[in-house]
């Protein structure tokens, strides 16, 4: 049985190549198979004149009507449509939308697209932040201090030193302008060079704490700046000099609320801040200053002339005070409403039973001074305060009770949802 070789019925078109389409050759050599399809094809001389050939099966008239959809692979990028910019979402719109959301959401929205991040950077939702007892590093601090902060909580945060930020960008982020008012530093273990990018840039603070931290001359210079500070937190603090206590009581004209306990303030601080303290203070803790040399007489003389509209007062803890304190306290605290003389043990328990006859005050804390054995007699003497009612001292801290952690400082800082 004799092979039969053919060729694929083909056309070969040319290019710019002009000849005659009816000159061909025979292109089977058994011409008794006359059922296989056969095309016209062009002639060998128009093939060899030209250079650029393409072969190419001719259609039928079927097969050109056929229109056959592209071909997709699985995996392949589909540009879509940007609704925002189809319908042309305004800006307010996104800005509402972004404003509802809690900070976890709001940070996986600002990695869809650059515009998303944009509006995300500027929502409302960053104005109340809460970072209590969490790591923060130097770039994430430099990032929100770049956004429309206005009450800040930082307590009981720890430094992450993983991500810190090179010397100029330092710089920078010293330059910002913050918006800050309310800022609660209490027992946060941030390095200086975080305190710096937090409190360098506030300039509106009103409420501040900074319960636990190292003070030193450019910190307090940092305090001095915002000059409209009316609570101010700095309770167990270390490091406070006379020229850092200078720099911060010489500015800060409008205090009302002053918390310096445990600090170890010395007779000379004492000296400097009774001077310059302003008249309109209401509330004051002082208690826990320096043993044999803190606050004393004279120190309470100078008190009951520079702050005569006192609400509440703590002395507790300062040995070095007298009975004398009582005839001051009584003739020159006529708005008194609250005072604690835990375990001031100079004070003689027969002469603080006098202060029953003071109209204005209502409550007297004296942990420590009273024995259980007088303690007794000592009610029946004060009948008409109530002892020993009040366990903590909350004069200038951003959380009124123990119990209550969604607020600091009267603002809310709990998540929506």
């Amino acid at each position: 049985m004799s092979p039969v070789i053919g060729r694929l019925p083909s056309v070969l078109y040319e290019k710019e190549c002009p000849g005659n389409e009816n000159e061909v050759d025979t292109v089977f050599t058994d011409e008794s198979l006359s059922i296989f399809p056969c095309f016209p094809l062009f002639s060998k001389e128009q093939c060899r004149e030209g250079n650029f050939t393409l072969l190419k099966s001719e259609p039928d008239e079927k097969e050109r009507e056929v229109i056959i959809p592209p071909i997709r692979r699985k995996h392949a990028v589909r540009h879509l449509s940007n609704p925002f910019e189809k319908h042309n979402v305004p800006d307010l719109v996104l800005t509402n939308i972004f404003g509802n959301l809690n900070k976890k959401d709001l940070c996986s929205v600002m990695l869809v697209c650059h515009k998303w991040r944009k509006f995300s950077t500027i929502s409302t939702t960053w104005s109340v932040t809460d970072l209590a007892e969490r790591p923060v590093s130097e770039v994430s601090l430099c990032a929100l201090m770049k956004r429309k902060l206005r009450v800040f909580r930082l307590a009981g945060a720890k430094p992450n030193p993983e991500a810190m930020i090179s010397p100029p960008a330092f710089q920078m982020a010293l330059s910002v302008v913050s918006r800050l008012e309310y800022l609660d530093l209490s027992r946060s273990n941030l390095t200086h060079r975080q305190l710096m990018i937090v409190l360098k840039p506030c300039k509106k603070l009103q409420c501040l704490s900074l319960e636990g931290s190292i003070i030193d001359n450019e910190i307090a210079e940092c305090i001095a700046q915002n000059k409209d500070i009316r609570e101010l937190d700095l309770s167990m603090t270390s490091g406070i000099t006379a020229e850092s206590a200078l720099e911060i009581f010489k500015n800060l004209k409008k205090l009302e609320q002053l918390n310096i306990s445990w600090c170890g303030v010395d007779s000379q601080i004492l000296d400097i801040l009774l001077e310059n303290i302003p008249s309109q203070v209401c509330k004051l803790n002082i208690c826990g200053t320096t043993r044999n040399n803190g606050l004393t007489d004279k120190h309470m003389r100078m008190l009951t002339t520079a702050c005569p509209k006192l609400l509440d007062l703590d002395l507790s803890d300062n040995v070095d005070i007298s009975g004398l304190i009582i005839s001051l306290i009584m003739d020159n605290f006529e708005r008194l409403h609250t005072l604690s003389l835990n375990r001031c043990y100079g004070v003689d328990p027969n002469i603080i039973v006098n202060l029953n006859c003071m109209p204005s005050l209502q409550f007297l804390n004296v942990h420590g001074c009273i024995t259980d054995s007088n303690m007794d007699l000592f009610l029946d003497f004060c009948n008409r305060l109530k002892i020993n009612c009040q366990y903590f001292n909350f004069t200038a801290k951003p959380v009124a009770n123990t119990n209550n952690n969604t607020r600091i400082w009267g603002q809310r800082v709990k998540e929506r949802y």
